[in-house]
Parts: C-alpha cells; structure tokens; sequence
C-alpha cells in the first residue's frame, strides 16, 4: 500500500554461469538492470550478430503479421490471449521455421505490389480516356498526315462557341467535332491542314484549349476501355489469388506470435549483456530489486549454481531509484487511475490509497443514476467472469464495476433511475405521499431531487463541500508525510497552519452566514485574525532580508484564491450529475413522442430509447471517469505530490502476444 522500496544490488558470478543466470533474472522479472561502471573490469565482447539476428527475425515475423493480419483468425475476448508457459513457447521457437513463410510472403508482397501499380495505371489510363468513347477514328490516327493534323483536347463549356466563331475566320479547312460535353467541359476533335497550324494553335491558346494526349493505338477507345476492363479483371483474379496464398499463410498466425515474443526474449538478454562487464573469470551486472525480492532472487539464483555472490550497493551521485507501486484487494484497482498520472518520486507518498474513496464517491456523483450504476456493475462483473484480460485492463474493469455499485447508490439516493419521472417509473420504484395537500408519486429512498426546486444548489453544495474536505485532506496528508522526513517546521507551517487556516476561513463563512456556530462569530473571527498573522510572519521565513520575509508573508496570502479556486472545480461534479439525468430524460421524451406514431411507433420509440441510453452511459461513464481523475490530479495531488517517478522496468519476458503462466 505504497511506493515499494529498491534497493541496487551488484551481482558478481562465474562467466560459465552467465547465459543461465541471465535467463533466470528474465524469468523472474524482478530486475531491472543498469549500466555497471567499475575499475580494472571489459565489457564482454559485443555479440553483434547475436543482435542484429535477433532484430531481423522480429522485424520479419512482424513484417508477416502485418501482411496476414486482415486473414488471421482473431481470439475473441471469451478466449483471451494465448496462454503458455516459458518451457512451451521456447520449445515451439525451436520446431517451428518462420523462415519460408517470410520468403513467401516477401514475394506475395512484391507481386502484390506490382499487381497494384499495374492496376492503378489501367485505372487511371480508363479515367483518362472514358470521356472520348465516342471518338470513332482509331487512336493512332490522332497526330498527322502528310498534308492534315488531328488533335483532341478539352474547353472550357462556354467558350466553345466563340471558339467556334473564331477558327471559321482562319480557314474553311479546319473541321471541329464534339465528341463529349458534361456541365462544364468541351471535350473536341480538330482535323485541319498542316498550313494553318500556327494560327489555329494560337486562337486555341487564346481560348485555353488544353491537348489531350491518349494512347496510340491502332483501334478506337471503345475497344481500348474493353481491352482495359479485361486486364484490370485479369489483375484482380490474381490479386485474389495472392489473398488465398496469405489466407493459408495466416493459419500459423499464432505459431508466429509465440515465436515473435520469443525473439523479443532473446534480444532483451542480449542486450542485457552488454550492460554486464568482464573480468577474466567472472561477469558482473548491477541493478535495482524490490527490498521484499531480495530472497526470491538468491533463492532462485542458488538453485542454478553457488558460484555467485550479491553485494547491496549505494546508488551513484544523482541516480534515482525506479518507482513500483502496490495496492492489494480493492485500492488495487484504482493503480489504473494514478498510473494516468504517473508516479511518485521515489520520497514521496503513493496517492493511490487516498484517492480510492473521493474517486469512487466523485464518479457515482457525476453518473447519479441508479439504473445505469446497476447496468455498468453487471456489465462489467459479466466482462471479468467470462472474459480475459491484461492486468491493467483487468484494474480497470474492477474500478468501473465497483464506480457502478456506488453509482447506483448515490443515484438511488438523488431519485435517478434511467433518466424518468416518478410517474413514467414501475410502482415498486415508488410510492406516494401527500405535498401541498395533494398525493403526488415519488421515488423510494430518494433524498434530493437532483433538477427540482432547491436540488441543483444543495448538489452544488455537496460538491463544493466535498471538494472543501479533499483540499484539506491533500494538505493534511503533505503535513504528515514532511513530519515522516523529519520536516517539522516544513511541515507546521506550510502544510498544518495552511490546514488550520483553511479550517477556520470555512467556519468562519458558516458562520457569518448564520449556517453553523453562529454564537461564535466573533471568536472564529480572532481566529482568523491568528492564521493571518501566523502566515504572514512564516511563510517568508526563507528569506534572509526582513522585509523580504514579511512582504513574502503579505504575498502568501494570495494561495487562498488558488485553494477557493481548486474547490470551484469541484462544482463540475454537479454539472455532470445533472447532464446525465436531463439527457436521459430527453431520450425518453422522445421515445415517448415517437412512440405516438401508428403501428411503427413502438418500435420506433424501443430504438430510440436503447440507443439514446446506451450512448447516454458510455459517454456519461468516460466523462465521470475522466472528469474524477482530473479532480485527483489536478486539485488533489498537487497539495502533496510533485510526481515524476522514473517506471520500475524489469528485466523479463516481455510478451506482445502471448500470456506466460507457470503452469
């Protein structure tokens, strides 16, 4: 239940062993390695083709997996990812050859490729030269004769008429044919003797005619689009053809991932190698252990031999031990959340336990709806019996279904059950009682009405005074974790007269307002007149120049804007409560509308209705989700928290495909 601690330890033992070790330091994954520098030791000899194999051999299985992904059978959730033990997967890298399959791939996809360009110039030649299908003349017989020429190009729609005009003024011998108009396009054949070339051609400049230049053929375009269409069809019975080739290559997709991660294994331990260095008879490598691992790692390492010996070591000037953080049970599952935000420093306190419950209580209080705290509690506890997921996906899972159980807690709590009113709900959901001498439906266990009458500002409230009591919990929690570094006047006057001034400013607006403790107005008043004076004359004690200090003090002051500012934001609790119970109640005003309609009406107002809520409560559940962290990491951890924490990244079998199980 908190930021584990490390320790660096250097491993020193015999370079026979060194192969083994390594392996069993993977398998353990409780290692993460670093750089060894010591005096008078070589660094083993760099195993660069060892390397660069394994590289190739995942760059091509990957390489592979990609090409056949759109052909490959696909595990359904049901199943979850493929799961095997270290001992299996080493021995299907040992029988299985990759090596042909990517020989065979490569030229699927160079033929592929081919096939593709091939197609693509066709398709772009049929682009080309559709608009002239009604050119009867054989395309070679576009250019020239010995005494006439034949061009063909396009125009603007509108000039072709003063085109027209214009090329009857040069010669009676120039003969222009529309072959195809569309709303903005000419598309023209011209024949014209040779003599009067130049002069045409500039009345064509003149008018913007663009040449066209179609292919040489000795028949019309016509018979050219046919020719087209059957190369293209040709092309694309062998582009199925390659499909079916990769369809069969796809069935050993799995065969293939097994092996990937296997190679990604095996170039990991190469280049943890190279972070060992040599002496004549020995290896030595370094590294960080969670202090709780320190036995695991001997007791595991002396079953493979006695011929090593691990020393504990100081870590260098600057270096920062990597950050692990552990939850169990329930707090467990809200590592999801801190992880968004990143970790502690290793001095510092993990968040996790401390936001679990004003995260849990801020999610139900921006769903607040019991009908959908119900729906995303049985979805999510359905998803985690039957389905496999990561261990992260796996927390997070957990975190919405125990966000449902309290959602519809606090959803039953504010009267919101699926977006409806009293009277649109079933009877078991209510009862009646009698208001303003009138008998009216209400929801059962209901406390405020989230919408009607003074609900929406007693939200607000609650809200805000939840937001006041996290703010002061964040500040508390500074205190105690600076008294635990033995910063104790860090921690008296930073953090607990900041507690106890924030304390009294809110009895004091209580107060003042006549709400609680209005007797001792006045007393809560000098009391305040104290945290004023006590902050003014502490918080510039840092500053070695009198007036430095106390306007330091003065400036101080100002952090009560930023702590009333930080419990506003607490106001979007209510903002969110309240979108989600008003766009339910739209979606079930519209069913009901739509519902009217004669004989299709139901089924009309069933779709509207599933489909509105579902959306309501994927979009309501990401934005309780997302809007509830940012409280955290926003207003919350930042009382108490720099962050920052370089990852723990063990040396272990990293796997991209598969689940690694011991059994």
């Amino acid at each position: 239940m908190a930021v584990i601690s490390m320790q660096k330890i250097q491993l020193v033992a015999s370079t026979a062993h060194r192969q083994r070790l390594l392996d069993t330091l993977q398998a353990l994954g409780i290692m993460e390695l670093t750089e060894v520098s010591q005096e008078g030791a070589e660094r083993p000899q760099v195993k660069v083709e060892a390397a660069h194999e394994a590289e190739l051999a995942i760059a091509n299985i990957e390489f592979v997996l990609k090409l056949i992904k759109p052909f490959a059978k696909k595990r359904s959730l049901v199943e979850g990812p493929l799961t095997m033990t270290i001992e299996e997967v080493r021995k299907k890298a040992q029988e299985f050859n990759y090596q042909p399959l990517v020989d065979k791939c490569q030229t699927i996809e160079g033929e592929i490729a081919t096939l593709n360009n091939e197609h693509a110039a066709l398709s772009a030649t049929q682009e080309e030269i559709s608009p002239w299908q009604s050119l009867s003349m054989p395309l070679d017989h576009i250019g020239e004769t010995q005494r006439t020429m034949t061009i063909v190009g396009t125009l603007n729609k509108t000039d072709r008429s003063a085109l027209q005009e214009d090329i009857a003024k040069i010669s009676n011998l120039i003969t222009v044919h529309v072959v195809e108009e569309t709303e903005s396009t000419s598309y023209l054949a011209l024949t014209f003797v040779k003599e009067a070339e130049k002069e045409l051609r500039e009345v064509l400049m003149m008018h913007k005619f663009s040449e066209a230049e179609l292919p040489r053929k000795s028949h019309d375009v016509k018979t050219e689009l046919a020719e087209i269409k059957k190369q293209k069809g040709e092309i694309e019975k062998q582009l199925e053809l390659q499909k079916e080739e990769l369809k069969v290559i796809a069935k050993k997709n799995e065969d293939l991932q097994i092996v990937h991660d296997y190679y990604v294994w095996e170039r990991d331990k190469i280049y943890a190698e190279q972070m060992t260095y040599d002496t004549t008879y020995t290896f030595t490598l370094e590294g960080w252990v969670p202090v709780k691992k320190m036995k695991t790692i001997k007791h595991k390492l002396q079953q493979l031999t006695s011929a090593f010996e691990i020393t504990e070591v100081e870590p260098e000037e600057g270096e920062q031990a990597p950050v692990e953080i552990k939850n169990k049970g329930f707090m467990g599952s809200f590592e999801s959340v801190t992880s968004i935000y990143g970790l502690p420093l290793p001095n510092e306190i993990d968040p996790t336990p401390f936001l679990s419950a004003f995260f849990i209580i801020f999610f139900g209080l921006c769903l607040t709806d019991a009908g959908y705290g119900l729906l995303l509690f049985v979805i999510c506890g359905l998803a985690l019996k039957f389905l496999k997921f990561p261990e992260g996906t796996k927390k997070l899972v957990k975190l919405l279904m125990f966000g449902g159980i309290v959602t519809f807690i606090l959803g039953a709590l504010f009267g919101g059950w699926f977006g409806m009113t009293a009277e649109q709900a079933p009877g078991f959901l209510t009862y009646e009682k009698m208001v303003d001498g009138e008998m009216v439906k209400a929801f059962k266990w209901q406390i405020i009405s989230a919408t009607e009458g003074n609900g929406p500002l007693t939200f607000l409230i609650l809200a805000a005074i939840l937001g006041y009591v996290q703010v002061l919990f964040g500040v508390l929690i500074d205190g105690f974790w600076k008294l635990k570094q033995k910063k104790i006047w860090d921690a008296l006057f930073d953090s607990f007269l900041w507690f106890y001034f924030l304390v009294v400013i809110g009895l004091f607006g209580v107060s003042k307002a006549g709400i609680f403790l209005g007797d001792y107005a006045q007393t809560i008043t000098y009391l305040v007149y104290f945290g004023i004076g006590a902050l003014i004359l502490t918080q510039g004690r840092k500053q070695k120049n009198i007036v430095l200090k106390f306007l330091s003090g003065v400036l101080s002051l100002y952090g009560l804007v930023g702590y009333f500012a930080d419990i506003l934001s607490y106001s979007r609790l209510m903002a969110l409560g309240l979108g989600t119970g008003i766009i339910g109640f739209a979606f079930n005003t519209i069913g009901g509308l739509v519902g009217n309609i004669p004989v299709i009406g139901i089924l009309f107002a069933i779709v509207v209705i599933v489909i509105g809520h579902t959306l309501n409560i994927a979009i309501s559940t990401l934005g309780a989700f997302i809007h509830s962290s940012r409280l955290q990491f926003v207003e919350f951890f930042g009382k108490f928290m720099e962050g920052g924490g370089k990852a723990f990244k063990p040396l272990r079998k990293a796997c991209k495909y598969i689940l690694i199980t011991e059994k």
